[in-house]
Parts: structure tokens; C-alpha cells; sequence
């Protein structure tokens, strides 16, 4: 089946120019907003001053901040805006701290002014003697079993 691809256009453009607006992500109380100016002090009134959640929604709405259609802020409602507001912050710290280790760090510059070169090296423990030879220590698969197994006994039943 074939589409008119010129009609599907214009009809696309006719419908996008009837929507109506989605409230989500608009502003429409700016509760949030003055919540989010003001969030240490009302952790503050709130730890400190010993005020409940509800007595300081009544207060802020006292001052006419609104939720919804222009009801009152409640406690409720002024919990889940402090939660949101604190994760919401919480997130944005691990994205910038992600962001900053992704972030290419310049060369650092020897006093010569050239770029230093980074060299990887083994541990000396991890470095064999020159000649090659292997050292006779070896414990075979069977030994690191049985130490492992002595290790725990005490927690086995007898047999």
C-alpha cells in the first residue's frame, strides 16, 4: 500500500496546529519553584523549629502558594514537592560528577614543557627473575582445595 507522503504532511501539520498544550512540565502554580528557592529553611523550620509538615504548608499557603486549580497547599502535597525537589538535586549531583570523570583532562607537561608519557609496569612481586626459570613454589589446584576446605571445617559437620 502506497501513502500520499504530500497529503500525510499537510494533514500532520493541520492536527499539530490543533493541540492543545500539555500541562505536564509547565509551570502552573510555581509552587514548586518557591519551594525549591526556599527548601533549605523549610528543612530547617522543619528540623530545627520542630514544625510539622502540615503547619508549614498552612503557613505557605497563608501566603497565597497554591496548588492545582488554586487550592490551599497541603502538608501532603508540600512532602512529595520536598521529596521530588531533593531527588531531583540528588540526580543532577550524580550527572555532573559522571560528566566530570568523562570529561578529557589535559596532558600534564613535564618542566620542559613536553607531555609526560605514562608507563605501565608489574608489581615485584609479579616479576620474574631474568633466567626465566619458574619458580618450584608452585601449589597445584588440589593444595589451594584443601587449605580452602581446612579453612572452613569448623563450620562442616562431621562425617
Amino acid at each position: 500500500m502506497n501513502i500520499d507522503l504530500k497529503r500525510l504532511r499537510g494533514d500532520v501539520k493541520r492536527l499539530k496546529a490543533h493541540r492543545v498544550a500539555s500541562p505536564i512540565g509547565k509551570v502552573k502554580t510555581g509552587a514548586t519553584e518557591i519551594i525549591r528557592s526556599n527548601f533549605d529553611e523549610l528543612e530547617r523550620l522543619h528540623r530545627e523549629d520542630g514544625a510539622t509538615w502540615t503547619e508549614i504548608a498552612s503557613a505557605l499557603a497563608a501566603q497565597g502558594v497554591t496548588q492545582g486549580k488554586g487550592q490551599p497547599l497541603t502538608g501532603r502535597r508540600l512532602t512529595a514537592l520536598m521529596h521530588n525537589i531533593k531527588t531531583r538535586a540528588e540526580k543532577l549531583k550524580v550527572q555532573t560528577v559522571v560528566r566530570d570523570r568523562t570529561r578529557i583532562l589535559p596532558d600534564r607537561l613535564q618542566e620542559d614543557g613536553q607531555a609526560a608519557r605514562k608507563t605501565v609496569s608489574l608489581s615485584p612481586e609479579m616479576n620474574r627473575p631474568l633466567g626465566g626459570r619458574t619458580p618450584d613454589q608452585t601449589i597445584s589446584e588440589d593444595e589451594i582445595r584443601r587449605t580452602e576446605l581446612a579453612k572452613h571445617a569448623h563450620l562442616l559437620g562431621k562425617r
